[in-house]
């Protein structure tokens, strides 16, 4: 009798497992088949490439007109309100994503050309003063007879 109950447990698993998987790929079937899918993996494209993340991404042009072939073919709706609306606010969640991941590598690479171009003025300034070729030669040279020698200033130290 145990055989009998243990053998039929394991079928009552595999036939959930099958059930699941049906489950699963008829969902992805749904997914991939909805008017929104190509704007969806387009817009996913675009979160990968701020900031050079995604660069290397070859297909990304194939899939992008394959994409777009595929919604030639499509209605502008499913038919299936709940999955129009997960669609819609997972590519509206994805572009705000997309925003907020490029304002921070905006503003690095503002910072970045700033100071690329404020060394470049500092290197261009320098190669026009007659400033001596290293600062510590300046210190170790010896004051002549007309100058005089600087003064230490003693600042008092605060405790913490």
């Amino acid at each position: 009798m145990e055989a009998f109950m243990g053998s039929y447990k394991e079928k009552e698993e595999q036939r959930e497992e099958n059930q699941d998987d049906d489950h699963e790929e008829n969902l992805k079937t749904r997914i991939s088949s909805h008017p929104l899918y190509g704007l969806l993996v387009e817009t996913h494209l675009d979160c990968l490439k701020v900031g050079g993340i995604g660069d290397d991404l070859e297909e990304s042009d194939a899939l992008r007109d394959y994409m777009k072939q595929l919604d030639n073919h499509k209605s502008s709706t499913s038919g299936e309100p709940e999955l129009d609306h997960f669609m819609e606010a997972y590519c509206l969640a994805l572009r705000k994503l997309k925003e907020a991941m490029e304002e921070p590598h905006r503003k690095s690479m503002t910072f970045i050309t700033s100071m690329h171009h404020q060394l470049k003025e500092l290197t261009a300034t320098r190669s026009h003063l007659d400033l001596p070729e290293s600062p510590t030669s300046f210190h170790h040279r010896r004051p002549t007879s007309g100058e005089r020698k600087p003064e230490m200033i003693d600042f008092p130290r605060r405790s913490i």
